[in-house]
């Protein structure tokens, strides 16, 4: 039978195991520990940034009131080509997707008819101009 730590215990050396150890982290200085928590608050930023529909980037929806599925890019008025699901933040649509998070509800209205839409997913949009 395994001796009782080898379920337990972190392979290799004691000072390996202290150093992954979350008992550890008051070994840790000022400046390290604050330069750790400012990059994890830079992180989180970040992936709350990616999370919100705003100019250049695609929002995926899920039409509530058809059940159809549809992704969408947010750009400046100049940049729109509605006929490629290109909006401009300035139409009836793009301005009711603007600033949604995943999982909210917007309700836009286009051609006089109010839709529910539920906000599934949005990602960075990086124009690819080869087909232009």
């Amino acid at each position: 039978m395994a001796p009782w730590c080898a379920r337990w215990c972190l392979p290799g050396s004691g000072k390996v195991r202290g150093y992954l150890s979350v008992r550890g982290w008051w070994m840790l200085s000022p400046h390290v520990l604050g330069s750790l928590l400012a990059r994890m608050e830079e992180r989180k930023r970040e992936r709350e940034r990616s999370m919100t529909a705003d100019i250049d980037t695609r929002v995926w929806i899920v039409d509530l009131d058809h059940g159809g599925e549809m992704d969408f890019v947010l750009v400046e008025p100049g940049r729109a080509k509605p006929n490629r699901r290109v909006i401009s933040i300035l139409s009836p649509f793009g301005e009711a997707l603007l600033g949604a998070r995943i999982g909210d509800m917007v309700h836009p209205r286009f051609l006089g008819h109010e839709y529910s839409v539920l906000i599934k997913h949005v990602e960075p949009y990086k124009e690819d101009t080869r087909y232009e």
